[in-house]
């Protein structure tokens, strides 16, 4: 009878123990599981979640009728995501502020946060397929993204042809990349060597994406090349006439994208496009 009791009670410890690691983003295996772990965490509290798949991101996302601990915090909202690239993500939405979660998190994971392009990033130093994002909502909610990097399913990558046709294109070597609009993607470029102004990059999620090519010498502006949506014909007009606006291309996934042109040149881009200045 002892033992009995012995073991139900070291079953139970091990399903709580398991929770909390899951809660506070440590059940890599779970994680990794997306919608179908979370649900199996919430149990009956699952009923108040939506389902959703979106442009091939599957999603379990959830109002939490009483809140759960992680992090020593009450987590109110909650959601579980397998994305097209392979990244697994759990998100913890707190009513606690910002600076409260961010000391919680660090003090538990053992990680430091450092500003990124939307809110805080962190990065395990012996585990480059985790990451870890901390944004303010606008309201005054606290969402922490715990992530994990996968192998995306190969039916669903997509592909980007063109050409680069703008004044002096392929002069020198050049870079250009598919930078996605959000940051949750990676950047993927390719290298072109000089003459060389043909490009393709693969690989890609489905999502939407900035085109941009960036000269790598006799550059001394940074001036960047993208592709955008034709405004007007500026051949005779006085400076100043912009001929093109700078747009994202959807690209759709597992599908090929071809025959893209990059022939504007740009003095000024946003701060995301302005990332094809830098390797990747």
């Amino acid at each position: 009878m002892i033992i009995r009791w012995l073991l139900i009670l070291g079953c139970g410890l091990s399903s709580s123990l398991s929770a909390a690691n899951y809660w506070q983003c440590e059940d890599a295996e779970a994680i990794s599981r997306g919608p179908e772990a979370l649900a199996e965490q919430l149990g009956a509290d699952a009923d108040f979640c939506r389902r959703t798949n979106v442009r091939g991101v599957d999603s379990l996302n959830c109002e939490l009728p009483r809140s759960r601990s992680a992090f020593g915090l009450g987590v109110v909202e909650v959601s579980a995501s397998i994305q097209q690239g392979g990244t697994r993500r759990l998100s913890l939405v707190f009513k606690a502020g910002q600076e409260r979660v961010q000391r919680a998190v660090e003090s538990r994971l053992g990680v430091r946060f450092e500003d990124g392009l939307r809110g805080l990033v962190a990065t395990p130093a012996n585990d480059f397929q985790r990451r870890y994002r901390l944004a303010e909502r606008d309201d005054g909610a606290t969402q922490l993204s715990c992530e994990i990097s996968g192998a995306p399913d190969l039916s669903l990558q997509a592909v980007v042809e063109g050409q680069l046709t703008y004044p002096g294109a392929g002069s020198t070597e050049t870079r250009v990349c598919a930078i996605p609009v959000g940051t949750a993607l990676p950047i993927r470029c390719v290298e072109l060597p000089p003459r060389l102004r043909r490009f393709r990059i693969d690989g890609l999620a489905g999502a939407d994406y900035y085109l941009a090519a960036y000269p790598m010498a006799d550059n001394p502006d940074g001036i960047v090349a993208a592709y955008g949506r034709p405004l007007r014909d500026c051949s005779d007009a006085p400076p100043g006439c912009v001929a093109t606006l700078l747009v994202p291309l959807r690209v759709k996934a597992g599908e090929t994208q071809g025959n893209i042109v990059i022939e504007q040149r740009f003095a000024g881009v946003p701060e995301r496009v302005g990332l094809v200045r830098e390797p990747h």
